[in-house]
């Protein structure tokens, strides 16, 4: 498993990053994993959700760029955010999306538990499962999202993309309800685990660097109205 510097930008450099290590990236037989941050509070939204919808939600001050991924509105002002590939030959990739995302939290939970954080799985719902709109992600926990094991609080959650060249996770974890966690040894020990499950040890690259054409290009997609308010 590749594992990426990690890097601080804008909201628009970082889903074009996103999509850039799903699509382009050199070695596109390497599982790949980004820990990333940001230069600027943002708030972020799913790919197949309406502008007009959460645009009014989100403060004016605070840029609101569409993800390539799904799920709805995630603010990034106090958020510690990552981006995982797993390439199309992988195992994990012709499982479900629920077994991705239960595979990404147990290590995630697992690396937080090690500093005694209480975290766990949340479980699926007995029966049938009622419908809900993707508004605000960080209100509602999803089956097998990561929440706080003594109060139910969300604490982390992702969402997908899936293509010929593999699966993109893009993973939040909420800071504010882990008081006293240890962010650089967390991001250690959840490279570790995330090795761990998907049977690639993780190896420390070099920033990738990308054609220059798919690099702008990239970013001006995310830059522009065309993309965020297409819908």
């Amino acid at each position: 498993m590749d594992v990426l510097p990690r890097q601080t930008a804008d909201a628009v450099v970082n889903m074009s990053a996103d999509l850039l290590l799903l699509d382009h990236y050199p070695q596109p037989d390497h599982i790949r994993f980004r820990p990333f941050a940001w230069s600027d509070p943002a708030y972020t939204f799913g790919v197949s959700q309406p502008w007009a919808k959460y645009r009014p939600q989100v403060p004016a001050q605070y840029p609101l760029v569409r993800r390539c991924t799904g799920g709805g509105l995630v603010s990034h002002l106090d958020d510690w955010t990552f981006a995982l590939v797993i390439p199309s030959s992988h195992r994990l990739f012709k499982a479900d999306a629920m077994a991705a995302y239960a595979a990404v939290h147990e290590a995630l939970g697992k690396a937080l538990q090690a500093q005694g954080q209480p975290v766990k799985l949340a479980p699926a719902p007995a029966g049938t499962r009622e419908f809900h709109a993707p508004d605000s992600c960080a209100l509602r926990a999803e089956p097998n999202d990561l929440v706080r094991s003594d109060d139910g609080r969300k604490v982390a959650g992702a969402a997908q993309k899936r293509n010929r060249h593999g699966l993109l996770i893009e993973g939040y974890v909420w800071r504010p309800f882990l008081t006293g966690c240890d962010w650089l040894r967390f991001e250690k020990d959840f490279a570790t685990a995330l090795g761990q499950v998907l049977d690639s040890s993780p190896v420390a690259v070099a920033e990738p660097v990308y054609n220059q054409f798919d690099h702008e290009g990239t970013w001006a997609k995310f830059a522009s109205p065309e993309w965020n308010q297409r819908i």
